[in-house]
Order: C-alpha cells, then sequence, then structure tokens
C-alpha cells in the first residue's frame, strides 16, 4: 500500500513539473518541498505501522544524497535548482524498489540507487538529444548556419576518427591473428568509429544550439522574473532583481535551459516498471 501512494505521490508531482517546465519554462518552488515532505510523511507513518525505522532512514539517507549531487550540479551551473529539488525528491520517493521487484524485468545485480540514477542520466542524455534536434527544426535557418560552420570542421573531424578507425581496424586484426576471434564477432569494436562520428558531430551541434539558440540579447524592459542571466547559476531572476535591472538600463544576456523536468517523470516510471539501463552497454 504504501509504495503505491508513493508511486501516486510521485505521478502527479512530477507530471505537474514537466506540464509547468514544458509551459512556461519554470514550476513552483512548493512542487518539489511539498513531495518530499510527502515522501517523509508516507514513510514515517509505514515505518511506525511496520516498526522498521529502515523505511523512514532509507528515505532520509538517499534522499539527501540525491539532493547532494542536485544541488552539486546546480553549483556547476549544470541545470536549475528547481531540477535539484527535484532529483532530491526522486530519492526521498523512491530509495529502494521494495513493492515493484515483481514489475522490475531487468535485473542487473547493481543497486537500485545506482540504477536509478544510471537511468536518470543515460534518458536525460537521450531527451537532451532529441530537444536539440526538435529545436534545430524549428529554426531552420540556424541549422542551416550550423551546417555551413560544419563544413570547416569536417577535415578535422574526419581526420579525428580516420586515424581511430586505423587504431580499430589493427586492434581487430590483431584479435584475430592472435585469439583467432572471428571479425563478425568484433562488430563493437568495429563500430567505434561510426559512434565517435556521431559523437563529436552531436558535440558540435550541441555547442552550436548552447550558443546561437539557448542565449540571446534582451532589453531589461523585456526582462521578466523567472529569466536567467548568461552570468548567472540556473536560478530565475526575481521580480525586485528585475525591477533593479530595469532602473538600470541597457541590455543584458540571459539563457534558456532544456525543460528538464520530464526526464524525472519518464526516469521513476522505466525504473519501476523496467528496471535497469545498464545491460544495454554489458556486451
Amino acid at each position: 500500500m504504501m509504495f503505491w501512494l508513493l508511486l501516486v505521490t510521485g505521478i502527479i508531482g512530477f507530471t505537474l513539473a514537466a506540464y509547468w517546465d514544458l509551459k512556461t519554462t519554470e514550476f513552483p518552488d512548493w512542487l518539489p518541498y511539498s513531495m518530499i515532505a510527502s515522501a517523509l510523511v508516507i514513510r514515517g507513518i509505514f515505518s511506525w505501522i511496520e516498526n522498521d525505522i529502515w523505511i523512514l532512514l532509507n528515505s532520509f539517507i538517499f534522499g539527501v544524497l540525491f539532493l547532494a549531487i542536485g544541488l552539486g550540479m546546480y553549483l556547476a551551473k549544470q541545470w536549475g535548482d528547481g531540477d535539484a529539488w527535484l532529483l532530491g525528491a526522486m530519492g526521498f520517493l523512491f530509495p529502494d524498489n521494495r513493492g515493484f521487484q515483481e514489475y522490475m524485468k531487468s535485473v542487473t545485480g547493481f543497486p537500485f540507487q545506482l540504477n536509478l540514477l544510471f537511468n536518470f542520466f543515460l534518458i536525460a542524455f537521450i531527451y537532451l538529444i532529441i530537444y536539440s534536434v526538435i529545436l534545430g527544426i524549428k529554426n531552420p535557418k540556424q541549422s542551416r548556419k550550423f551546417f555551413r560552420k560544419l563544413k570547416r570542421s569536417l577535415k578535422e573531424i574526419g581526420t579525428v576518427v580516420g586515424s581511430f578507425s586505423v587504431i580499430c581496424l589493427g586492434l581487430a586484426y590483431y584479435f584475430y591473428i592472435a585469439f583467432r576471434i572471428p571479425l563478425k564477432s568484433l562488430y563493437l569494436l568495429l563500430s567505434f568509429p561510426v559512434l565517435l562520428f556521431c559523437i563529436l558531430i552531436f558535440m558540435h551541434y550541441g555547442r552550436f544550439i548552447e550558443k546561437n539558440l539557448f542565449r540571446k540579447k534582451v532589453h531589461v524592459n523585456r526582462l521578466k522574473p523567472g529569466d536567467v542571466l548568461v552570468s548567472d547559476k540556473w536560478r530565475g531572476l526575481t521580480e525586485e532583481e528585475v525591477k533593479r535591472l530595469k532602473k538600470r538600463g541597457g541590455y543584458v544576456w540571459i539563457k534558456e535551459g532544456v525543460r528538464f523536468a520530464p526526464v524525472f517523470l519518464i526516469t521513476i516510471l522505466v525504473t519501476l516498471f523496467y528496471g535497469g539501463l545498464v545491460w544495454l552497454f554489458v556486451v
């Protein structure tokens, strides 16, 4: 019963966060706070009913750990403070998989908490790629500008990938001669140059998107609460700060990040009803 209450709390909370984030680029601070409070209250009640203090302690320990990771990324200017608190809420709500083991199809042998974090960062990476591609499609002029710029970098990319291809082919030949491993069994090694090429292209694309679409120069009269200055951490401007900037006048650079909240909802659903995705990288 407890685990379904936690699941309903998580689905409602993360769905609201995703909706507000996609619609307005921000969600109210009270949302992750209320999710954390609900998790502690629910787990505290069932800890008392079942006379098992670890039901509550696990929530506190891993919730604080996840929150620390989130705040660390916030201080490193990788995302907003709201995302940090959502990661913490995920840890407070789901510090273990008790009650969901029968629904998890993929069992990796790794602790649940590591699976949850790994799934989160993998899903976040895939989400970031899709988000950036869609953003580029919606801005065709910038996309054409990117491809013109990419042409100037193809020689450099080709040199790196070509050199890496020679190394991979040499290793494949060595394994074939030394260990009699059929070349068809070395498909993963031979696919590395293609993967490297894709990664390098996306890295160029990601830097281009960040510089040209996630940042813009605006007059202070157009600022509104929640806007984030390029020079600041991922913290939205308050109403008072906006008023002070408008009195000063001039232009400022603001940045818009990825609407990241949907990743949390996807992560808990994938993890609780499927399991760890780390097996995808285990050959």
